[in-house]
């Protein structure tokens, strides 16, 4: 059920939009009310800008299919990126030796993957195209550390039941997100970057004042955003935690919680 209750004389400048089970199912489609509710706010002179966990080549697609050809923060905040043209402008890269060496040492039988600078994912296993990105190479192990990265994707069957926890804490990784569904996975990234650090460069970039953005997400790699915004808004779907980082929660439906927000503010 929608809760939505957006502070009184509140128009933003800049909204960032969560795409998995926020705009879209779980890499479903985009709808046509979304669609239509994304084309008259920025009709209206807003700015808006995709905030994903996904890499620019599964970024790009939604992008144009909302209608969208500007900006977009990509790969949980360590890629600032156009549309059109589909190109990365920024990237916060880490050398993924160090963290790689240990992992492989408690982790032996996973499956390991590095996403660079570029939007290229370099695996040791592809374990589908969708989980990553749409350019893939398959490598062996020692490949994966030639060069600096903007994320380390770790997949272990063996830990779908328990989940990456007490390894996690043993080695003090970086940003950290976990898996979703029936994936055990575990995203790494660069130390203190998520969407809301590339947001507000982009921000500064555009001279827009924090104050007068609004964003909208589900999952825990949202709750930096949401804090960050002037307005947050939790989809409904979302857990406790993502809830609590947020101002204001939406309805659950993908797409259609999202256009409630955004003809709330036209209205």
């Amino acid at each position: 059920m929608s809760q939505l209750a957006l502070p009184a004389d509140f128009f933003p400048e800049l909204i960032a939009l969560d795409i998995d089970d926020t705009l879209t199912e779980h890499m479903g489609t985009v709808g046509e009310r979304v669609i239509d509710a994304v084309a008259a706010i920025r009709a209206a002179g807003v700015q808006v800008v995709l905030a994903t966990g996904r890499s620019l080549s599964t970024t790009a697609p939604v992008g144009r299919a909302l209608g969208l050809d500007g900006w977009a923060v990509c790969s949980n905040g360590a890629v600032l990126a156009t549309i059109e043209p589909q190109s990365v402008i920024d990237a916060i890269t880490f050398d993924p030796k160090p963290v790689l060496d240990q992992l492989v040492e408690q982790l032996p039988d996973a499956i390991f993957a590095v996403e660079d600078a570029h939007g290229i994912f370099l695996t040791t296993r592809t374990f589908g195209a969708d989980a990553l990105g749409m350019s893939i190479r398959e490598v062996a192990f020692e490949h994966l550390t030639v060069n600096p990265v903007v994320r380390l994707v770790v997949r272990s069957e063996d830990h779908r039941e328990d989940g990456f926890g007490e390894i996690v804490k043993q080695m003090g990784l970086h940003s950290v997100i976990f898996g979703i569904g029936d994936l055990a996975w575990m995203d790494i990234g660069p130390v203190g970057v998520n969407k809301a650090t590339m947001l507000a460069n982009l921000c500064t970039r555009l001279d827009i004042n924090q104050a007068n953005t609004l964003a909208i997400g589900d999952f825990t790699n949202d709750i930096e955003m949401l804090r960050w915004a002037g307005v947050g808004v939790a989809m409904g779907s979302a857990s406790a935690a993502v809830m609590a980082a947020a101002d204001t929660v939406t309805s659950s439906t993908p797409g259609i919680g999202v256009a409630e927000v955004l003809d709330a503010l036209l209205a």
